[in-house]
């Protein structure tokens, strides 16, 4: 199957620190490479600070990377304007607040209308359709919502609309940053439905960010766990989550709540914080917190091919 992403060795890093304090530098991505194919979902999972939204931010140049290539669509991305108005027509993204990423002084039409209107898609009198189109495709009653600002909808119908906006130019890949976390548990399930519903009947492509595998499990094809800016496991998301082979891996779905009040009991295997003064650079990143630990630690492992297209950076492999 045809490939419609590709990063290859992409790197970030800011600078932390300020006047009075020694600058030190945070690897927020640190040579990161997959490849998401057509009509494929792609799950990039892990807690906050892994470097999820940045590697987002970098396909989409809105930071320039320090290093490293992305290809979209067999077009290399750089920051000629011809390549950014490619990516930024054809790539789309549904932010994980839908309020903060619509503008509440705009009308629902005018708000799904806006990316048409920049990148001068269809006639001026062919745009009302199109608006139209993308509001059905979404489960929403055109005549109804037109005409409302986004403080009269509940945050299911606000997250609706912002899909709305994102599918309006047809693109061939949404990147998904955290869609459902910020919405009831009651309304996760048809935003989740939805999405594999698009994805279906357009064929769209999509980078599914989150730090809940329980919805990763739900729309996922393939899954990337990151920590610390790196891929420590990569996979079919089926075999991963049922036998994770990084203790990284196994403390996220362990973080996933059950109603099983013994819990409140059980043993925490994963430490929370670093407990130790080590630099979280040298060696393996998660040796601070892993109990399975060794010697070799020290030193950092490499993506390793364990199965068919399964690669785990892990020198003791859980399972």
């Amino acid at each position: 199957m045809e490939e419609i992403l590709s990063v290859k060795n992409l790197a970030k890093y800011f600078a932390k620190g300020g006047f009075l304090r020694q600058r030190e530098v945070v690897r927020a991505v640190d040579d990161i490479s997959f490849s998401i194919k057509k009509g494929q979902t792609l799950v990039l999972a892990g807690e906050s600070g892994s470097g999820k939204t940045t590697i987002a931010r970098l396909i989409l140049r809105a930071i320039e990377p320090d290093s490293g290539e992305i290809v979209f669509d067999n077009a290399k991305i750089s920051n000629d304007a011809s390549s950014l108005r490619k990516i930024r027509k054809d790539c789309q993204m549904i932010h994980q607040d839908p309020y903060a990423s619509i503008d509440p002084r705009m009308k629902v039409f005018d708000i799904v209308k806006e990316p048409l209107d920049i990148h001068n898609l269809g006639k001026p009198d062919e745009r009302k359709k199109m608006v139209f189109d993308a509001l059905r495709d979404v489960k929403l009653d055109p005549d109804e919502v037109i005409s409302k600002y986004p403080h009269m909808l509940s945050g299911g119908q606000r997250q609706r609309v912002v899909i709305a906006r994102a599918i309006s130019t047809k693109p061939k890949m949404v990147i998904a940053d955290e869609p459902v976390s910020m919405l009831d548990v009651s309304v996760r399930v048809g935003i989740l439905e939805l999405i594999k519903e698009l994805q279906d009947k357009h064929g769209i492509s999509f980078l599914y960010i989150t730090h809940d595998l329980s919805t990763a499990r739900y729309v996922g094809h393939v899954i990337a766990i990151l920590y610390l800016g790196k891929i420590v496991e990569f996979g079919n998301i089926d075999d991963v989550l049922s036998q994770p082979m990084h203790p990284y891996t196994q403390a996220l779905i362990d973080s996933i709540s059950e109603p099983d009040p013994n819990n409140l009991h059980s043993e925490r295997k994963i430490r929370v914080n670093n407990p130790l003064d080590i630099d979280a650079y040298q060696g393996c990143r998660f040796r601070a917190r892993c109990p399975y630990a060794i010697e070799k630690c020290k030193q950092e492992p490499h993506l390793e091919l364990v199965g068919n297209q399964r690669t785990v950076a892990c020198f003791v492999k859980i399972n």
